[in-house]
This record gives structure tokens, C-alpha cells and sequence, in this order.
């Protein structure tokens, strides 16, 4: 027998114990349910909610939707300094702020010598040690297209101000 004999024999005996092996050995199947499996995460809600705490979600769930679980917002709510489209994630701690009333606030951080960052002007920004021109103005811009600080740490969101930074300032600053 020649060399091609032998190639188209062997082809021929590996198709037939192939097919043979397909029909003899049973098949292992998988049997999936119909049922959908949900993942759920547990978020912290506290602030202008009327049912703060511990929440449990769906994964994938947005703020606004955990503020409805939280039994809606309040009426000193201010949801225009939280993004409702955010996606919330496991182990989340949201808090809603309450509505800033200028006048009152103005008064007491002049007499508690505090720096509002929500609300001070660049100049008022600028007496922070550490804190210079171009500082300021990115504290400005970003408080203008996230909305408000929600706490004094989320400063550190700000290009430029780190942890070190931070801690320069942190004693006199507010939200």
C-alpha cells in the first residue's frame, strides 16, 4: 500500500470511530432553569430621605431610584446637588443634602471662620493655604458641572487637590 492509501484509510477509520463515539457515549447536558438570577447590593442612605438606612437593591440600580426606596426625598431636599442617573455600587453610602439657605450659612461661617467650598468666591478660595488662583477656579468648575460638595472630603474629586493638600485645608473648610 502506498502512502496515500494509508492517509485516506486512517481518515476513513478516525471518521467512523468518531461517529461511533458520537452515537455510543451519552451526552452530558446541561439543564438550565428559566429562572433569572438576580444580584442585589445593600446601599447606605442617609440625609434628606424619609426612610434613611440600609437599602437593598438590584444591582445596576440609580440614586434616584434608591431614594424612592428610601421613601422619597424631603421637603429640604436639594437633589440638584446629587446625579440621579448615578449608578449606585455595593457598600454605598449616599447622603441627600439639605437645601442651602446663603444668608443664614453666610453668617455662620463668618463667625466660625469656616470656608464654604460650595459656595465661596474664588477669592474667599484663595485665602486657604495651599490654595491659589488656579486652584480656586477648578474648585468653581467643578462644583459647577457636579453640583455641590455633598461632604468636605469629596474636595479631593477636585484635579489637583490630594490627600496632602487636603489635610492643609480640611480644618477650615465646610459644605
Amino acid at each position: 500500500m502506498n502512502n496515500k492509501v494509508k492517509c485516506a484509510l486512517a481518515l476513513i477509520i478516525f471518521i467512523i470511530l468518531t461517529i461511533l463515539g458520537y452515537v455510543l457515549f451519552p451526552k452530558n447536558e446541561v439543564v438550565v432553569e428559566d429562572k433569572e438570577i438576580e444580584d442585589y447590593i445593600y446601599v447606605h442612605v442617609e440625609g434628606c430621605v424619609n426612610e434613611p438606612g440600609l437599602i437593598k437593591v438590584k444591582y445596576g440600580t440609580r440614586i434616584y431610584e434608591v431614594i424612592e426606596e428610601a421613601g422619597g426625598e424631603t421637603y429640604e431636599a436639594d437633589l440638584s446637588r446629587v446625579n440621579l442617573a448615578t449608578i449606585v455600587s455595593d457598600e454605598q453610602k449616599i447622603v441627600i443634602p439639605a437645601k442651602i439657605e446663603f444668608e443664614e450659612e453666610a453668617e455662620d461661617n463668618e463667625e466660625s471662620g469656616l470656608v464654604n467650598i460650595n459656595t465661596a468666591s474664588k477669592e474667599k478660595l484663595m485665602s486657604l493655604n495651599g490654595v491659589g488662583e488656579s486652584t480656586a477656579q477648578k474648585i468653581i468648575d467643578y462644583r459647577e458641572e457636579n453640583g455641590y460638595f455633598n461632604s468636605v472630603e469629596d474636595i479631593m474629586n477636585v484635579s489637583g487637590i490630594g490627600e496632602s493638600k487636603f489635610n492643609k485645608i480640611k480644618e477650615y473648610i465646610t459644605t
